[in-house]
């Protein structure tokens, strides 16, 4: 069994030749992130972090009925959207799915507490709904692996 280190699962789905390219080019300054965790504490730790290395233009959503609320009438507005997999009411894999009908065509990164197996599944589930995923990281959140991930695009 092949076990993830956050050095891995930064690096997990990436190969480039296989990424759908992204509609709107991911530029810190400029890109509008949504981030999508039931837990308040994991929204102010990835919200400072992401304002850490640049971005400025985050929203925060509490779960996945929130989320597409906030994204449903124009996907394009968000250019990276970070999910949770265990939420309550909707999980990650459900929300990848209603992400995927309401049309979004930005980035994704999948950061969760889950096993490596349901990790797994995730990336592979954001493979198959055609997402541009950037990767997978474990909980809690380090910025070397968030920054490496955002560095590829």
């Amino acid at each position: 069994m092949t076990r993830f280190t956050k050095a891995d699962k930064a690096k997990t789905p990436m190969n480039p030749s296989t990424r759908p390219s992204l509609s709107t080019p991911l530029h810190r300054s400029t890109s509008k992130v949504l981030v999508v965790d039931d837990d308040r504490f994991q929204l102010d730790v990835s919200t400072e972090l992401l304002k850490g290395i640049g971005f400025s233009d985050i929203t925060c959503a509490t779960g996945g009925p929130e989320a597409l609320q906030k994204i449903a009438h124009r996907p394009e507005n968000f250019q990276l959207v970070l999910i949770d997999l265990h939420m309550p009411g909707m999980d990650g894999f459900q929300f990848m799915e209603s992400l995927a009908q309401a049309g979004y065509k930005g980035a994704l990164i999948i950061v969760s507490g889950q096993s490596d197996d349901v990790m797994r599944g995730a990336t592979l589930v954001a493979k198959l709904r055609r997402f541009t995923l950037l990767g997978a990281l474990s909980k809690p959140l380090d910025r070397a692996a968030l920054s490496s991930l955002l560095s590829q695009v």
